[in-house]
């Protein structure tokens, strides 16, 4: 499902867009720049725990892209979404976070021998509960492995929900480049996730009309706008 670039207000149809946000907190306007913080925080603070697997990692990023923010609202010229340009900011993060790390963003990231076994193990039991969480943990895992460029794209198209266009927005490529990247996404995981014999989601996943896996082992406190 598609969804528009600007999360809703409790304000409704007169509240003012982002772009002009921006241009309010340029001037100086507190306030503005606490509606676009309240507006668009749990999106990208989500965004970013994915990114990253880390809460506090993303906490500390996203107090750093509004930082950003601040500090750029001057400077910003309204040539496209200004979603896109937040998006921009985080990702632009997420990449120097990972020049730093160099190394898997999350514990517990299992290579294809140890998820062979845990899959067999967790089959092995009685509680389909049991199996259940362990292979969405995997999910998660094989997502943190995924290449930087193709992990963001599948973070932004199937937990963000952006189109193509606005992913090559996002990142600044074409859009050919965003859908190859998407599906040599997509194709990892089914390699990753063989085991489980998950293919069924991952080409689930590749029409964007299945269900989220990142849905249901998202952060408590990083839930979507409106639910």
């Amino acid at each position: 499902m598609k969804r528009d670039l600007r999360p809703i207000d409790a304000l409704g149809a007169t509240a003012p867009s982002d772009c002009e946000l921006l241009r309010q907190t340029a001037a100086g306007c507190e306030s503005s720049f606490r509606i676009l913080f309240r507006r668009w925080a749990p999106r990208l603070g989500r965004f970013l725990t994915q990114a990253t697997g880390s809460r506090e990692t993303a906490e500390d990023l996203l107090q750093e892209a509004f930082l950003r923010v601040l500090r750029g609202a001057p400077r910003y010229e309204a040539r496209g979404a200004a979603g896109a340009w937040l998006y921009r900011i985080c990702a632009n993060l997420a990449y120097s976070h990972w020049r730093r790390r160099r190394a898997s963003p999350i514990h517990g990231t299992w290579d294809p021998a140890t998820l062979a076994q845990v899959a067999a193990s967790a089959r092995a039991g009685p509680e389909q509960a049991r199996l259940r969480a362990a292979m969405l943990g995997a999910a998660r895992a094989a997502v943190q492995r995924l290449p930087e460029n193709q992990r963001l794209v599948f973070l932004l198209k199937v937990d963000q929900g952006l189109t193509y266009e606005r992913i090559a927005e996002v990142l600044g490529c074409p859009v050919g480049t965003a859908k190859s990247r998407f599906h040599h996404a997509v194709g990892h995981l089914r390699e990753q996730l063989r085991e489980w014999g998950h293919e069924g989601g991952t080409d689930e996943l590749a029409s964007h009309e299945g269900p989220d896996v990142l849905q249901e082992v998202e952060p408590e406190d990083h839930r979507r706008p409106g639910r």
